[in-house]
This record gives C-alpha cells, sequence and structure tokens, in this order.
C-alpha cells in the first residue's frame, strides 16, 4: 500500500502537483451554471491546488484526501490567498461527507488510482454524497504504457462502473499537465463528464 505521507514530506509529490488549477477544470466552471448556493468536493485533492481554485470562485468546498500531510499543505496554501477549504482526512471508499450534499464532483487522477476490486465501492460512495443531478469531472490515465501503474480510464471502463448511477458526455482525449514529472510533457489522459440521474433520488 502506498504511503502517501512520505510522498508529501518527501516532496516527491511535485510529480503530480500543479502550479495552477487545471486548464479543463477551469473551463468547465467557466461554461456550466450551477446554484448559487453551491457546494464542491475534491476527491484525492492532494495539497489542494483545485480545491481551492473553486474556493476562490465562489464555492464551498470539501477537499478530502487520505494524506495528513497533503491537507496541511494545502491549508497552509489556502491560507496563504485568504480563502477557506474544509479539509477532511479521510478513505476515498469511504467519505467522510454527507448523503446528498455535493453538487459538483472533481475528480483529476483519484480514480485511475482505485483497483479494479474497489471501483464499484468508488462510484457508489460518488453516488452516495452527489445531490440528483449533480455533475462529476472525472480524468485520468489512458496510456497503455502505464497500464499496471494506474488503472486506465477508458470509454468501457467509465459505462461499466458508472451507468447505474450516471448519464454521460463522451469520453474525450486530453494531455494531463503535470507537474515536474513526465517530463513537463503531462499524461496521456481521458476526460469525461458525469452527470448523476435523476431516477436515483
Amino acid at each position: 500500500m502506498t504511503n502517501w505521507d512520505e510522498h508529501y514530506i518527501s516532496g516527491n509529490f511535485t510529480n503530480w502537483d500543479l502550479p495552477y488549477p487545471s486548464q479543463e477544470l477551469v473551463a468547465f466552471i467557466a461554461t456550466m451554471t450551477f446554484p448559487r448556493k453551491k457546494v464542491a468536493l475534491d476527491v484525492g485533492c492532494g495539497a489542494g491546488r483545485e480545491a481551492i481554485f473553486l474556493a476562490q470562485q465562489g464555492w464551498d468546498v470539501i477537499g478530502v484526501d487520505i494524506s495528513t500531510e497533503a491537507l496541511r499543505i494545502a491549508a497552509e496554501r489556502a491560507k496563504e490567498v485568504g480563502v477557506e477549504v474544509d479539509w477532511r482526512q479521510g478513505d476515498i471508499l469511504n467519505l467522510p461527507v454527507e448523503n446528498k450534499f455535493i453538487d459538483f464532483v472533481n475528480d483529476r487522477g483519484c480514480f485511475h488510482s482505485i483497483g479494479e476490486e474497489n471501483r464499484d465501492q468508488y462510484v457508489n460512495e460518488i453516488a452516495r454524497i452527489l445531490k440528483p443531478g449533480g455533475m462529476m469531472l472525472l480524468r485520468g490515465c489512458r496510456d497503455e504504457e502505464e497500464d499496471g501503474h494506474f488503472v486506465l480510464v477508458t470509454e468501457t471502463s467509465v459505462d461499466r462502473y458508472f451507468s447505474q448511477y450516471f448519464d454521460r458526455g463522451p469520453v474525450l482525449p486530453l494531455q494531463m499537465v503535470t507537474g515536474r514529472g513526465y517530463n513537463h510533457e503531462g499524461m496521456k489522459g481521458n476526460l469525461v463528464i458525469l452527470k448523476k440521474n435523476q431516477k436515483y433520488l
């Protein structure tokens, strides 16, 4: 099992951390309409860059990560820019979030770290905490060369795990920008927007 705290203590987390929010998240927030009072959840929030961006846009934000060291860094970053985020340490497979509380879930590289044996539970948790009609922005690795290190996010895997609770848009390729890892070229990824089906009230 990965010791995530060690990655954040050593500084190795900069391999996937960003100096700015991902451009796909910025574009998503710019083009979507949400209620005035809105709550976002950043799953596997790491050092908090995207959760902080959402807070800067007027969202109430919960950031969940298993690493207490990641959350410490995230809290320092939020304080530096003067925003509040509700940082919660917890397991993605047992989210410390109330039922039907969230309008939007942001996942940048969390689902692709979940093994096949736990993906059903991951999706059940996302469906549990999202309001009916709530949305999710999901990005993850599609690079066959990374198979084994990551569990690939493909059209087939999205349909297999999410179709019970969610409607989806197209699964589209993108280059996932990373920190200093991957020679600054990023990772071959896929993106999909999911919407919780209204029949699951």
